[in-house]
């Protein structure tokens, strides 16, 4: 369970690299400089002033410019020298902030930009009271202040003074401006404290406050990108109400988590989704329908090559059901479950289920490499022997599977009679054929609109 809620914990952080050397965020947002860039004259002669500004950037640079350095150079990875490279950004950060502490009495920014080069250090502590220090006595503009505010809150949390980082994020909520990503990450900290202390209730009443931003601040992302923020969120709600023992309300994220991933469409944060409810013991059922929540058209698949069916688009075959099913002949599981699709196929076409087969060109079979013609006639020679009555489409890259969030195969998307997705299966099982057949004769039944 520990591993879970930290894996949920990492799926909500956002990193960036430099090849393989993680460009470590450190004290939150870097402030923009309104001068020359790092490594400047004007930035060097600045550092040699002893401004604060220019030590802070200077500090909070540091690493990013070795990591970049290394990567230019083609210096292979090594946790060795990562380690190193960051404890010389913190050793840098401490002595610049020493040296404007020696200033005392520090007052405006001077007392802001030691804050952050304490925290640089992982100087919670002093960090904490500079930071305090320069919101009280000082006339700071309000983005500075808010910033002021994250950190408080950041470093807080490290040393597991939850009441503080409480009241701050408060005192940050109530003042302008609003920076929607830094709440994000104030909380998803919060929560990481009060999971360090076994307080799941307190952690999971943060844990819905990122589930909700998220759940309306997502839409606006790419599908792949929007399912893993989704996930990565969901999850950790789901989990941190179990552990407060509130297993009805963890189920019902899990199920609507299933359901949003339907709408996407995405297969896989809905086999996410259903791993975890698995997990919590539930038995595999469909996603309930959630008010409010209804799914819009389709990704319009890609294909190279129609095999025995004629050229057709999604968008094309409204008032039928559609089960696009991903395979590949290579795959033993999509084997498994090609009769019974070949069952659905022969029994229901002329209801109105088309099926079609979603596979891709490999350049390979049977072990040996193909030309495209060759491929196609092995395509064609497999639907033979296996007597399939549906067509194939046949694709050059992995557009389909991106689009529909397919990361496994089989996967079979079925869609309505009005050109939505409304069931998903992410597996060979037999629980979800059965499913799967289900919804097929519950979609016939359907009156397309």
């Amino acid at each position: 369970m520990r591993r879970v809620l930290t894996h949920a914990l990492a799926a909500l952080a956002v990193f960036a690299c430099a090849s393989q050397y993680a460009a470590r965020a450190q004290s939150g947002v870097r402030p923009k400089s309104d001068g020359e860039g790092a490594g400047s004259a004007a930035a060097t002669a600045a550092v040699k002033s002893g401004d604060a500004k220019a030590l802070y950037e200077e500090a909070a640079g540091y690493a990013q410019r070795h990591f970049d350095e290394f990567a230019k150079s083609g210096v292979p990875f090594d946790k060795s020298l990562e380690a190193k490279t960051l404890q010389e950004q913190k050793d840098l950060a401490l002595r610049s902030a020493s040296q404007l502490a020696g200033r005392e009495p520090l007052g405006g920014t001077d007392l802001y930009y030691t804050g952050l080069l304490y925290a640089l250090a992982s100087k919670g502590e002093r960090s904490l009271d500079l930071l305090k220090r320069f919101i009280e006595e000082t006339e700071a503009t309000p983005d500075l202040r808010q910033h002021a505010r994250a950190i408080e809150v950041e470093q807080a949390t490290q040393l597991s003074l939850v009441d503080d980082a409480e009241q701050t994020l408060a005192a940050y909520v109530r003042a302008q401006p609003l920076v929607t990503s830094d709440v994000y990450r104030m909380r998803v900290q919060l929560v990481n404290a009060y999971l360090k202390k076994n307080d799941y209730e307190h952690a999971s009443a943060h844990a819905r406050e990122i589930y909700a931003a998220v759940l309306g601040t997502s839409a606006a992302l790419e599908p792949q990108k929007r399912a893993d923020s989704i996930y990565g969120a969901g999850s950790l709600l789901a989990k941190t109400l179990a552990r407060a023992n509130r297993r009805a309300d963890s189920v019902r994220v899990l199920q609507e988590m299933r359901a949003r991933a339907i709408a996407i469409p995405s297969a896989s944060l809905y086999r996410n989704a259903t791993e975890l409810l698995l997990e919590q013991g539930e038995a595999f059922s469909v996603p309930p329908a959630l008010d409010g929540l209804e799914a819009g058209a389709p990704p319009e698949i890609k294909v190279s090559e129609w095999i025995d069916q004629p050229p057709v688009r999604l968008a094309d075959l409204k008032g039928k059901v559609v089960l696009l099913d991903f395979w590949a002949t290579w795959c033993g599981p999509c084997r498994y479950t090609i009769p019974k699709i070949n069952a659905l196929h022969r029994k229901y076409k002329e209801r109105g289920l088309v099926v079609l087969g979603l596979t891709e060109f490999e350049g390979s079979a049977e072990g040996r490499d193909m030309t495209r013609a060759e491929e196609v006639a092995f395509l064609r020679r497999f639907k033979r022997t296996q007597s399939i009555g549906y067509g194939f489409a046949v694709e050059e890259g992995k557009e389909n599977a991106r689009a529909y969030g397919v990361h496994s195969i089989p996967t079979a998307v079925l869609i309505d009679r009005r050109g939505r997705v409304r069931f998903l299966t992410i597996s060979a099982s037999d629980f979800e054929a059965d499913a799967l057949t289900a919804m097929v004769k519950k979609l016939l039944d359907e009156p397309a609109q």
